[in-house]
């Protein structure tokens, strides 16, 4: 008999603790437990960031870390790029034609897609044109696919792709095809024809050479699915085992010897939430997805796959399958402790276990601005020391990235516009020099000695504190506003939102200057939202009018969606050290005492007790 050392190459430890991290094949004894361990693999779906819009039937292609969604149906039939990077969805370049239900092969920076449904209000019919995408733009190409087609399947790369299957969408001879097509770069040529003719299908294949089609439907109406499986060895179609679960429209990726299908409708209209791997020789079942659906988008390999979208209902649910030693926890929001009473156009700052709530309206039109500040531990609310009800205001500004012992506040509005400064130690409140400016519901940030103010109605005015609570004048913004989220030091800071004239605008400050960057994506016009940060290149914004749940990271270069929050809302108070540690709290309307907290994905190994006999 083989020894374990012989097998695997490594012997087996003796230890008295379990080690923090192991690699697959590696085992110990614990001495301590008496017990022999090692990582253990784990197979699982979580929960990824939401699509920033609902749809079925887009092309996909890429990997877990780096997929592509385009087109689709919302309805109406769109050409809207999204993009994964494995974390959220960010907007990709538009496609030149709009079009639901194409084939694509490719990676997110060299992808392409073909065919397709135009559909009504554009003219109707399947297509036959072929863009090609480099990560930021579609390009047209001049080469047509032979057969104009929907609901076909496809693999491969953007220089030696496949395309197979289909239908031509008007019923009759040929309604379902069979017939395959591969592309070099140069054009399209025609190949020997699938086994089973069908639609609806989807394939797996690293180039043109080595693919596998499996899934599609036959007939319609009644639709019947199948689990038929062909593999392609760059001449001919061999029929090879078939999947467990016969299914259409569903969602598949990988190579010829490691696929993997998720999703997908079976007669007349049940969406499945299965999933099979693919080993080269036979399909395995794998742990189900929370939600089922078809006419779902997917890419990525059978140990790291990622589906997004679909029907039915219409989603933007993302998913990401992970088959490793690690146990991977999705990042999302939980529920923490309710603040003492309802409040809205508060403000906060800080860190998720150690974050204040200054001041806010706490209830209707008329009611006093609240002279109440709260310290948050990460779990539960305490009083802190009351501000003075002079200070005490609506839409008051903060210095969020200070502490929870040194935090500024200024500003605000209630009985008029306020000029004020509040300097906090801790336990109680200060009065310092007053405001240069009543520029009310601007954004702030920065620290309590170098805090920073940006805009406000009616101005683009930017205000620097420093340790003497003096304020100069900084750069302009490039578009002012008010209600605007804000996070970061001085010399690194970053407002986004607000109110008409800025929408959905985002600018950086360098610590003299304003930058314009992307615009926002999904929130639409951003007033009251809640956001915390580390610096300009590290946001989240959550929430927003009319109680959105929306949630969004900003990295320096483009805004991408996150788990939603449960409560939708606007104008509550957000504070956090970086966009994966925040929370927000309180909001109306109506006005809430609801906490939330952010944590973002993390991993551990996943480690198991082996039986010794």
């Amino acid at each position: 008999m083989s020894t374990y050392r012989e097998i695997i190459g490594k012997k087996i430890k003796k230890v008295s603790s379990d080690p923090s991290s192991g690699t697959e094949g590696e085992m110990w004894y614990n001495s301590t437990t008496g017990t022999l361990r090692g990582p253990a693999i784990v197979e699982a779906w979580i929960s990824g960031s939401p699509l920033t819009t609902a749809r079925e039937g887009g092309g996909s292609l890429g990997t877990q870390t780096a997929a592509l969604y385009v087109g689709g149906e919302s309805p109406p039939v769109v050409n809207i790029t999204e993009q994964y990077d494995g974390t959220g969805w960010s907007a990709g370049g538009n496609m030149n034609t709009q079009r639901y239900r194409s084939a694509g092969a490719g990676i997110l920076t060299a992808g392409l897609i073909f065919g397709g449904y135009q559909g009504p209000p554009a003219p109707t019919g399947a297509k036959n044109s072929t863009e090609s995408y480099n990560g930021t733009a579609w390009t047209s190409s001049p080469y047509n696919l032979n057969t104009a087609r929907t609901n076909a399947g496809g693999a491969g790369t953007s220089t030696s792709a496949l395309c197979f299957g289909g239908s031509t969408v008007i019923p009759g001879p040929g309604y379902y095809l069979n017939t395959t097509e591969s592309f070099d770069g140069e054009g399209w040529t025609s190949e020997n024809n699938l086994n089973t003719s069908r639609q609806g299908l989807v394939g797996a294949g690293a180039s043109e050479p080595a693919v596998i089609a499996f899934g599609g439907y036959t007939s319609s109406p009644p639709t019947t699915e199948t689990n038929a499986t062909e593999s392609w060895d760059g001449t001919n179609w061999t029929t090879v085992n078939n999947m467990n679960t016969g299914r259409y429209l569903l969602a598949g990726d990988g190579t010829q010897t490691a696929g993997l299908a998720a999703g997908g409708i079976t007669g007349p209209g049940t969406y499945k939430n299965s999933t099979e791997t693919w080993d080269g020789t036979d399909w395995t079942a794998a742990p189900n997805m929370a939600t089922g659906r078809g006419l779902l988008g997917g890419g990525g390999t059978p140990t790291a796959f990622v589906v997004f979208g679909g029907a039915s209902p219409l989603s933007a649910a993302t998913e990401e399958f992970t088959s490793s030693t690690n146990a991977i926890t999705a990042a999302s929001w939980s529920a923490g402790g309710n603040s003492p009473t309802p409040i809205s156009s508060t403000q906060g700052g800080g860190t998720q276990t150690a974050g204040l709530q200054m001041s806010g309206q706490p209830s209707g039109p008329g009611t006093a601005a609240s002279t109440a500040v709260n310290e948050y531990d990460g779990s539960a609310w305490t009083a802190g020391g009351a501000i003075a009800p002079g200070a005490a205001s609506y839409g008051g500004q903060a210095s969020k990235n200070g502490s929870q012992t040194a935090m500024l506040y200024w500003k605000g509005h209630y009985g008029g516009n306020k000029t004020t400064v509040s300097s906090y130690d801790g336990s109680s409140w200060t009065a310092q020099p007053t405001f240069p400016n009543s520029n009310v519901y601007g954004g702030g940030c920065g620290t309590s000695t170098a805090a920073l103010s940006a805009g406000g109605t009616p101005t683009a005015t930017t205000d620097e504190g420093d340790g003497s609570y003096n304020w100069t004048t900084g750069g302009t913004l490039g578009s002012g506003g008010y209600n605007m989220a804000a996070a970061g030091p001085q010399t690194s800071a970053v407002v986004a939102g607000g109110s008409p004239p800025r929408t959905q605008k985002t600018e950086e400050y360098d610590g003299s200057s304003w930058t314009t960057k992307s615009d926002i994506i999904v929130l639409g016009p951003n007033t009251k939202d809640m956001g915390f940060g580390t610096n300009s290149d590290d946001m989240m914004i959550a929430g927003g009018p009319p109680n959105k749940t929306d949630a969004v990271k900003w990295d320096g270069t483009a805004w991408a969606t996150q788990p939603s929050i449960s409560t939708g809302r606007q104008g509550g108070a957000g504070f956090g050290t970086s966009s994966t540690s925040g929370v927000v709290a309180g909001g109306q309307s109506p006005f809430k005492t609801a906490t939330e907290e952010f944590t973002g994905e993390t991993s551990a190994i996943n480690i198991k007790t082996f039986a010794t006999s």
